[in-house]
């Protein structure tokens, strides 16, 4: 009897234990108090741009009431072709989109193996000469939405010929972030440039070497003080993104390949393996699809697992001239909405069923949606093209008119009660919305 006391008494410690962490771990991720009540909302534009050699980074201002309401920050990133965005990890985790061009994206994942081997001959070499061991590369292109786990570094080469464009959603009050909800990045190559301080906080310009003792990283890398030096970039002034010399060559698989060593039929991913991006443009993948209105696509935690770390999901939206998302609420998330492209007008309207932005909004401006707000976008002349970042890895919207709306299901007589209407006019509101989420808009098609 004593013993199965002490065991149900162990049970419930441990229960109790286990429900103040998680609990504890909860409200490490939630956002400053009171940071959402807005009587109105405002698009933001990037608050500063620091320029490097070969591209520029611009970031949005984290003290702003609509970032901190999200608990996020956001940063648009610029390369030059033949350039490269060097060595770098963040402290939060992040979920970045790629707007346009193309490249490679090496992630460098602490504790797995060198899976891969070049030897010489591929450029007129000797065959059968060691050159190079690495971690796994990846070729990117427009529409891939990639994650960044934290403190996991990354690079990326820009291998085309136009300018890449990568946006990019840092969750600041994600569990994983043990610092604070100051954004920031951490460079293991690069320098600063000869700009002047700007005020916001980051990036900061120097990298991790630049603080050690040049002769403890000589006997650290077996190598002599001046490339210990080198290593610091104590006279480099190019910043983080630096144009290379010449193109750069590595051994990449193919698409089918990388495929075919990661998750596929279901196999668990490994965290050596794990697959980090997905492409989010490709028509064929659109969960909503109309002729005439546009697309939507959405990318979670369900088709591509590593979101589960970093909390984070993204919907890309494609609206044709007169194309409407139907009202709509998300109902587990804050929504950032990213514009890369044409107009629309955007309403937003908030729990005591004010309207707190109803704007027309165009290329690169970015607006928050809080969770449960009701949102309508509507395309103008030229369409409408965004990513949307959501703080949750599987975030659900409900529609409020529509075939699966929240009032399709409700009974006639509720809606009857609700509004004052009579039934042909119950009926009407109910069953005359005979689209999902994509409809045209009355006036664009009068």
């Amino acid at each position: 009897m004593d013993k199965l006391l002490f065991s149900l008494l162990s049970v419930v410690s441990l229960t109790l234990l286990l429900f103040s962490h998680g609990s504890e771990a909860r409200q490490r991720e939630l956002p400053l108090l009171n940071a959402c009540h807005f009587s109105l909302i405002n698009s933001l534009r990037p608050a500063q741009a620091t320029k490097f050699e070969a591209g520029q980074m611009e970031v949005w201002d984290h003290t702003s009431p609509e970032l901190q309401c999200a608990g996020v920050t956001f940063a648009r990133i610029t390369l030059q072709p033949n350039s490269i965005f060097l060595p770098a990890f963040f402290s939060p985790p992040a979920l970045a989109y790629v707007v346009q061009g193309e490249g490679v994206m090496g992630t460098i994942a602490p504790g797995c193996p060198e899976t891969y081997q070049e030897v010489g001959g591929g450029r007129g070499e000797q065959r059968g000469g060691f050159e190079d061991m690495h971690q796994k590369l990846e070729n990117f292109r427009q529409g891939d939405v990639f994650a960044s786990l934290a403190g996991v570094s990354q690079w990326w080469y820009n291998r085309g010929n136009s300018d890449v464009v990568i946006v990019m959603v840092l969750d600041v009050t994600n569990r994983e972030n043990q610092l604070d909800q100051n954004p920031r990045m951490f460079q293991i190559a690069g320098s600063r440039t000869q700009e002047e301080q700007q005020p916001l906080t980051w990036p900061s310009g120097k990298n991790a070497f630049s603080g050690f003792d040049p002769n403890i990283i000589a006997e650290a890398f077996k190598i002599d003080i001046e490339t210990a030096k080198q290593l610091q970039n104590q006279n480099d002034n190019r910043g983080n993104i630096v144009r290379a010399n010449g193109p750069l060559h590595f051994a990449i698989p193919s698409p089918r390949q990388w495929q075919q060593d990661g998750t596929v039929n279901g196999i668990e991913e490994t965290y050596c393996s794990a697959r980090l991006h997905e492409n989010i443009d490709d028509p064929e993948r659109s969960d909503f699809f109309s002729t005439r209105a546009g697309r939507i696509s959405t990318l979670n935690s369900f088709n591509l697992p590593v979101l589960r770390l970093v909390r984070l999901n993204a919907v890309r939206g494609v609206l044709y001239s007169g194309g409407m998302v139907l009202p709509q609420w998300t109902a587990t998330a804050h929504t950032l909405l990213y514009s890369t492209g044409g107009q629309a007008r955007i309403q937003v309207v908030d729990d005591n069923g004010m309207s707190v932005f109803d704007e027309q909004v165009g290329q690169g401006q970015l607006l928050l949606v809080p969770q449960g707000f009701a949102v309508v976008k509507i395309a103008g002349e030229t369409g409408f093209e965004w990513i949307s970042f959501k703080t949750n890895d599987n975030s659900y919207i409900n529609s409020i008119s529509g075939e699966t709306s929240f009032l399709r299901a409700v009974p006639l007589d509720v809606i009857k009660a609700s509004y004052g209407v009579t039934e042909e006019e119950a009926k009407r509101i109910k069953f005359s919305q005979q689209e999902t989420m994509l409809a045209m808009s009355l006036s664009s098609s009068s």
